[in-house]
């Protein structure tokens, strides 16, 4: 073997695996570094903004100016306030002690919240793998609590899409039929009754609402009647314990029947406090018939003087609908404005244009409905704003033809100023409700009414 071939040999053997090596490494640390580059990549994609954790952005909301410049706006008055570098929120925690609208938004919301008791909170449908198996009866009862929930109709678990996702996420799902899942919702209902029941078993007293409501194209009518009562963590709860069809001729007699059955079958009657009604004949005639059955038990507080409450915002809607009643033909050429605008998207449009002219502020138009007056108020008082803008609208749309005249308009101005007081006055009486309930909370009646407490 000459020199030179002796040369061009490794002096190691192994020098060639180190070259191997070193190779390897190379190309692993690329892929490494391609990796980590697409790792780095998803964790950016994937990255959440930081949630905002001041009070304030309850109130605001983020927008983002056709300039890109950050803004945070407010949800009631729409003002757009500077969002600083520095984060911080004491000009808008200003602007929302302020804030007009904010205030109005606040005492119309003043209102009692309806909190659920324990026993709804804790009837969540367990999993439906548990031990490393599928129970498919829990399955049924959670899709059963899932149409009564958001009200689907049964047919919706015999969708061929519906049973594709479920088998995809679940191998084991079985298809259910239409009438297997309205027997599943039956035995949902049964069992939330029989909770239900166990609760209202220690509760004193009970306080009944029930109303009529009658089904437009059927002619039928329905009563309605809830239960208002506190739980024994001193929240007030309400609910519906029956939604019955009484046939007709419906009497005074037939409404008292209808109620009486209903408490009997919940077990309730000996706890009675209150029923609150509409100022109507009939109810008059069955709250006197239930109440000279229910005062042979002599468990009706104060000898059942407060047994027959009657409906105050009902009271409040008479007094209203016999005043706006001086003006139904304005009231009803303003509705018939509205709803000829809005049966078209070019008359809309069309109307947009000219209020944009007259450089009057945009504001939806409101539809209001018949029977709620303080819809009628919003409607009006909505309408006025745009009451040069109509007569404008008329002279370019021919088909327009229940436009109001400037007497109408004033006509319309006075009233929502006297509307204007009864909604005032309604929220007051929502406040007294709450402050009654805060009251009964911290047992002080007792010190107010001691009367009550000890019949």
């Amino acid at each position: 073997m000459s020199s030179s071939q002796q040369q061009q040999q490794p002096l190691n053997p192994s020098d060639n695996n180190n070259e191997d090596d070193d190779n390897n490494n190379e190309d692993g640390r690329d892929n490494n570094n391609e990796d980590g580059d697409e790792a780095e990549e998803n964790s950016n994609f994937q990255k959440k903004k930081r949630q905002k954790t001041s009070d304030v952005w309850k109130d605001l909301k983020e927008i983002t100016l056709p300039n890109g410049t950050l803004k945070a706006e407010c949800i009631h008055c729409k003002t757009k306030l500077a969002i600083l570098e520095s984060k911080a929120t004491s000009h808008m925690k200003r602007h929302l002690k302020n804030c007009a609208q904010k205030k109005l938004y606040m005492k119309q919301q003043q209102r009692i919240n309806f909190q659920p008791s324990s026993f709804c909170e804790t009837a969540m449908v367990a999993p439906a793998l548990t031990d490393g198996k599928f129970d498919m009866g829990k399955m049924r009862k959670a899709a059963a609590n899932w149409v009564l929930m958001h009200e689907h109709p049964f047919t919706v678990v015999e969708e061929e899409g519906f049973n594709i996702m479920q088998k995809t996420g679940m191998p084991e799902w079985e298809k259910i039929s239409r009438n297997t899942l309205k027997n599943d919702c039956v035995s949902v209902y049964e069992s939330e009754k029989k909770k239900l029941k166990a609760m209202l078993k220690n509760v004193n007293k009970i306080s009944l609402t029930t109303d009529m409501w009658k089904l437009g194209n059927q002619k039928i009518e329905y009563m309605v009647i809830t239960c208002h009562f506190v739980d024994s963590e001193w929240k007030l709860q309400k609910r519906v314990i029956n939604f019955v069809h009484l046939p007709p001729p419906l009497r005074g007699i037939d409404i008292a029947d209808g109620i009486y059955k209903c408490l009997k079958e919940w077990g309730i009657e000996n706890k009675i406090y209150t029923i609150s009604v509409d100022n109507a004949v009939k109810n008059d005639v069955a709250l006197r018939n239930l109440k000279d059955t229910f005062s042979r038990n002599k468990k009706l507080i104060c000898g059942g003087k407060l047994f027959h409450v009657r409906c105050t915002t009902h009271i409040l809607n008479l007094m209203v609908q016999d005043g706006i009643g001086k003006i139904k033909h304005v009231i009803q050429d303003i509705r018939d404005s509205v709803s000829f605008l809005n049966q078209s998207e070019g008359r809309l449009i069309l109307f947009s244009e000219i209020a944009q002219q007259m450089q009057v502020p945009q504001r939806k138009l409101i539809l209001d409905c018949k029977t709620r007056w303080n819809t009628t108020f919003l409607m009006l008082s909505t309408a006025i704003k745009f009451k040069d803008v109509f007569p404008r609208f008329q002279e370019r749309e021919p088909n327009y033809y229940c436009c109001p005249s400037a007497e109408d308009w004033l006509k319309a101005e006075k009233v929502c100023e006297l509307l204007e007081v009864f909604c005032l006055l309604e929220n007051d009486i929502n406040c007294i409700n709450q402050m009654f309930c805060l009251f009964r909370r911290r047992n002080r009646l007792n010190f107010y009414f001691p009367i009550v407490d000890k019949r």
